[in-house]
């Protein structure tokens, strides 16, 4: 009988330890794809006026902006997509809300597009550069959930 106290005491812990130890796991996890997705959301809003004015210069420029905003949409996708630790369910929530005002200037950016009116005051009017600037407030939140 005591035999089986102990190996039940050490099957309790060790799935115990495994939970912790997964929950530890998906935190680094999350942490490391969030901070690649805001690096490149700060590579993106460095891009975006320069691409917008070569765009508004030059109509064979079009494309590439057409290509770099569905690119960044799609990232904005499959972050919100993520599924947090429950440490990270705040800076996730606020994440989301940056990315859904994002997304709703890349959606409009695309429509001028494919209107074939690249201007670049109506562009830069849509915000989405800011949107990605405040994004970049949360890197230090983040850094400090991976400690």
């Amino acid at each position: 009988m005591k035999k089986f106290l102990i190996l039940i005491s050490f099957s309790f812990f060790t799935l115990t330890g495994c939970g912790i130890l997964e929950e530890a796991n998906n935190s680094l996890t999350y942490v490391d794809e969030m901070t690649d997705y805001l690096n490149e959301a700060e590579q993106f809003a460095n891009d975006l006026p320069a691409l917008m004015e070569k765009a508004a210069a030059d109509s064979s420029s079009i494309p590439e902006l057409e290509t770099r905003l569905i690119d960044m949409k799609n990232e904005i996708k499959e972050i919100n997509d993520l599924n947090p630790p429950k440490l990270a369910d705040d800076i996730h929530q606020k994440v989301e809300g940056y990315n859904q005002q994002a997304l709703e200037g890349i959606d409009r950016a695309l429509v001028e597009i494919d209107k074939g009116e690249v201007q670049i005051s109506e562009l830069k009017n849509l915000e989405i550069v800011n949107t990605f600037n405040q994004l970049q407030d949360i890197k230090g939140n983040l850094e400090n959930l991976g400690q």
